[in-house]
Order: structure tokens, then sequence, then C-alpha cells
């Protein structure tokens, strides 16, 4: 990951903001953050979510307001943590999110987003991640410098705007990838290295083109074996077009939840009635790309729904982890993203 910074470029004055706090709320309730650029973040704070803490099945959790539990790490001693940094945890601040919300240059994001300033890591993923339109901010072990929270949030918010107008199985990955030039999927898929991931350049492009001055890092994309983006013709302009269209619904349409889980979670696959008699399949896989489990293979009359229990072939439970749910209908395939939180 590069660090230097360059204000040099993408130098766009900041966005002016409107925060209001949610109806009836208190110090420690969420807040909504509007924003010119279209986007509306409802905020949960470190305080909030403090709160929050439970213990379940031994370990301490946030319950979030729907009832979901995110098992956390509340020692910085906890051999998970392998950088003790300054000696605590230092969760993200409502000012800090604001300023780079505020700092985003892309002129119509019409995104609702929820976000968690988490006020510890989550115990099997302790950086932080996006899920649909859900931020997770995890605390850093160090005082937060700006630029770098405005690059973790930048690149987070990339990941609810192609969650938003490109969602998985959408043809218009097809156009990103021939436009960005990432078309060979034995070297870019959901599988590959982290840097290799089709969805994970897509939010760097994002950053880097939309980010704000802080969170350009001198215009580099952690795959520094491809182009920066703005050496990339159309490239911010496929941008600006995918927020002014309406999004194109995937052949695939499947889900998953609860996600993150634990124990178990459910895969539900939309099966058009025209294809009615397709082969489908589900299988999970490591990050790594070791098969874990083969869920499903058959030839449905309808939807499918399917229970993963967190077991490998041979019954064993699988660790704490991020694991990927391969699709295959007929000669399409899609991708989902499973948490493992115990």
């Amino acid at each position: 990951m590069h660090y230097d910074i360059s204000k040099s470029l993408l130098l766009a004055a900041v966005i002016a903001v409107l925060v209001a706090a949610v109806p009836g709320s208190s110090a420690t309730a969420a807040v909504e953050l509007a924003y010119t650029n279209g986007v509306v973040a409802t905020l949960h704070g470190a305080d909030e979510l403090s709160s929050r803490v439970r213990s379940y099945q031994g370990s301490p959790s946030i319950e979030l307001s729907d009832g979901r539990l995110i098992p956390v790490i509340t020692d910085i001693n906890d051999p998970s943590i392998y950088n003790h940094g300054d000696g605590e945890f230092h969760p993200f601040t409502r000012a800090i999110v604001d300023h780079a919300l505020a700092s985003m240059t892309h002129p119509n994001m019409p995104l609702e987003v929820r976000i968690y300033l988490l006020p510890y890591p989550r115990r099997g993923a302790l950086v932080s991640s996006t899920t649909g339109n859900e931020i997770f901010l995890s605390p850093l072990v160090l005082e937060i410098e700006p630029a770098v929270a405005a690059y973790i949030i930048a690149h987070e918010l990339g990941h609810v705007f192609h969650n938003r107008f490109m969602p998985s199985g959408s043809s218009r990955w097809r156009e990103y990838r021939e436009l960005r030039g990432i078309t060979d999927e034995r070297q870019f898929n959901d599988l590959a290295a982290h840097a290799y991931r089709p969805r994970e350049i897509f939010a760097e492009d994002f950053r880097v083109l939309f980010g704000g001055p802080d969170a350009f890092f001198g215009g580099h994309v952690e795959n520094t074996q491809i182009a920066e983006p703005g050496a990339v013709p159309g490239l911010a302009a496929f941008y600006l077009r995918l927020a002014r269209e309406r999004a194109v619904q995937p052949r695939i349409a499947a889900t998953s939840s609860p996600n993150p889980f634990n124990p178990e979670t459910e895969i539900r696959i939309v099966v058009p009635q025209d294809d009615g008699g397709v082969r489908v399949s589900v299988r999970v896989y490591s990050v790594t790309g070791a098969l874990v489990r083969d869920l499903y293979d058959g030839s449905p009359s309808g939807d499918v729904a399917v229970r993963w229990d967190g077991r490998d072939n041979r019954g064993n439970r699988v660790v704490s982890a991020a694991y990927f749910a391969q699709i295959r209908m007929g000669n399409e395939s899609e991708t989902l993203k499973l948490v493992l939180l115990k």
C-alpha cells in the first residue's frame, strides 16, 4: 500500500453537509448525516455500540438494534491482535466520518448507508468491511490519521456503490472488466488474492477517482500491476453514468442471511420461471480457493434455499473467517461472500 499523499490532483471544494439528530435520540443514539452529493448515512457511534456489548456463548458481542450479534475482541492483548499499537483501541469518530463523506467528489450518489463505528474489532474480521449498504469500521490501534481514515471510508463506500448500482451478476461487471483491462478470470476473480478481486479493484478505483484529496494517496491502488485509475480512459465517466442509470438486475439473484452468521446461514437463489430444470450448484470455498463444502447440485423446479451449518465436507466445524459461496446456474456463475463469526 502506498502512503505518499498527493493533493495535486482531484482538488475539490468540500461538499456542504447537513447534520441532524434522529428524533428522540440521546447522546449515544444514532445520528443521520445528509450530504448534497446524495449520501444519507445513519451513524452508530462507538458509545452507543459499547452500551450494547453482551456476553454470548461466553464471549463479548455487540447486539445490534435488529438483534444481530457481532462477536468482538475487547482486550487488546488478545492473541488475535498482532499489533498492540499504543495499548488501546481507537474507534472512528463522527467528525472523521463526516469529513470523509463530505469530501467525496462524485456529484450524484443516491446512497443510503448505515455505518457502525465499532469500539472493538470483530472477532475473526479485524479490518473494516462492507455488507450490502452497511459499513463496519473497525478501530485502529493508534490514533487515526485523517488521510488513513479517508482512505478506508472511501474504499468501503465504493463497495456500497457497486452493491447498489452493480449488484452481483450484473452485466455491468463485464463492461467494467473490459474497460479496466481485467478480463482474465483466471487471474482476476473473487477467489484470487485480495488485490486481484474485481470488487476490490472497483472500490479502489472509486476511492482514487472520487474519495477526495485525503483519500487520493497519489492516485495509486492496492494492485500495483494494473494501470492507475486516472490513466484509464472513460473510467471516471463509467462511474458517473452508473449512478444515473437504473441498476440492471442480474440473471442470478442470490442472497444469504444472516451474514455475518453463527452458527448457520441460509442461501436463497431465485430461479427464473423460464429456467426451470436448469442445473444449479452451490459450493463453499475458502479465501485460498480450497473447496470447503458441497451444498447443493441439482435441477430445481423453483427457487433454491440451502443452509450451511459452518461445517466442511467431513463434518468438521470450520474456523471463523470469510468464505465464498460459488453459485452456478447453467453457464452463469455468481459468488457470495460469507463471514462466519464465533
